[in-house]
């Protein structure tokens, strides 16, 4: 354990000193050279995006702000310093930048084909908890991020659903399910260990009814079967285990399902 603790620590600090190194490469390359018309700063400032140059890019397009504020440069110029939020990973800045573009511009082609929606839901995505190795897992931590990032790519999905970004907001979406489903079945789990099968119960069943789309229900509803048999629910257990055998025919827990079944017919015959 303290091995393992002075490993988080020199990891963290080999960050720290990058991102204060980036951060200083950064500043001494946060004064551009501006131009004459908005139109040249505002192809610079997409350059520095490009580059990653986040400050420049930030500093060009708030100088076509202030200098040519009713162009048509000045509009698009917003949604890049949201951009350049996003890229300095301010992600609540961004967001807030995304959602002032959206209002402010409704019309706009970077409005109408979904782009600024689904840097939204990105943002909230990239908030996430990652699973970093000497860290605890994500899944079990604060799910909040989790489901911020849900919320928003699936309004997204639903609005957007067109939109060539909309595909990868259905993988986000996908990831999103499967971090959830993986934090119920963490707290049901904990519950078990801690003999409350009913609050484990309402954790599983909770799974099954609000992410149809985690793809583990065999998994989800051998534990829930074997769960009801522990506790002497030999009718809810074999009703649970018909149903797994019987929708997910192919998967391997179904010959498990059916072994219970036997088990519970043939012990519980004779009550």
């Amino acid at each position: 354990m303290q091995a393992r603790t002075i490993i988080a620590a020199t990891i963290v600090a080999l960050l720290s000193f990058a991102c204060a190194n980036e951060t200083a490469s950064n500043f001494f390359k946060s004064t551009p050279t501006f131009y004459p018309t908005a139109q040249q700063n505002y192809e610079m400032g997409v350059k520095e995006l490009k580059n990653g140059n986040w400050l420049n890019a930030q500093a060009y397009f708030l100088h076509i702000h202030k200098t040519f504020g009713f162009s048509k440069w000045a509009t698009l110029s917003e949604l890049g310093l949201a951009d350049a939020q996003f890229g300095m990973e301010k992600w609540t800045e961004a967001v807030d930048g995304y959602k002032g573009f959206i209002k402010a511009h409704p019309g706009n082609e970077r409005v109408q084909d979904g782009y600024a929606a689904y840097r939204i839901g990105l943002s909230y995505f990239k908030e996430i908890p990652s699973d970093f190795f000497i860290m605890p897992p994500s899944y079990e931590k604060d799910q909040g991020p989790v489901i911020d990032a849900l919320r928003e790519l699936s309004a997204f999905a639903d609005q957007y659903g067109d939109s060539p970004y909309a595909p990868e907001a259905r993988k986000l979406i996908g990831e999103c399910v499967r971090k959830l489903t993986d934090h119920e079945l963490y707290v049901a789990r904990f519950y078990l260990d801690a003999n409350k099968p009913y609050a484990a119960i309402g954790r599983l069943e909770g799974i099954i009814k609000d992410y149809p789309a985690s793809q583990r229900e065999p998994e989800i509803m051998l534990l829930l079967g074997k769960t009801y048999l522990k506790m002497e629910k030999p009718t809810e257990a074999r009703a649970t285990f018909l149903k797994l055998s019987t929708q997910h025919p192919d998967d391997f827990r179904a010959e498990k399902a059916k072994l219970y079944i036997q088990f519970i017919d043939k012990r519980y015959a004779q009550h």
